[in-house]
């Protein structure tokens, strides 16, 4: 048996509009693209005026200048990982 479609709310659109905001903000994205880099995946860094640039391992061959660092894009959860940390010997 169909269940019968729900009407969306404008207050429900609201929240769910602002919550896709919030977790967008606070992503790396590359600055040719604007792609967020993936797991994994090297992303280059680049001074710049503004500060650092990110740029993708897909958008690396639009710079000619050699980047300040690369590096693994790490998930999310990596700062907030736990470590153990082995006694010494």
């Amino acid at each position: 048996m169909p269940t019968p479609a729900r009407r969306i709310t404008r207050l429900e659109t609201a929240l769910l509009r602002r919550s896709v905001g919030a977790a967008t903000a606070g992503r790396d994205r590359c600055r040719h693209c604007q792609r967020t880099p993936l797991v994994g995946e090297r992303v280059h860094f680049y001074d710049a005026d503004s500060g650092t640039e990110l740029v993708c391992d897909l958008c690396r061959p639009v710079r000619t200048d050699a980047p300040q660092r690369t590096e693994l894009m790490h998930s999310p959860e990596h700062d907030r990982a736990v470590r153990v940390l082995r006694a010494a010997a």
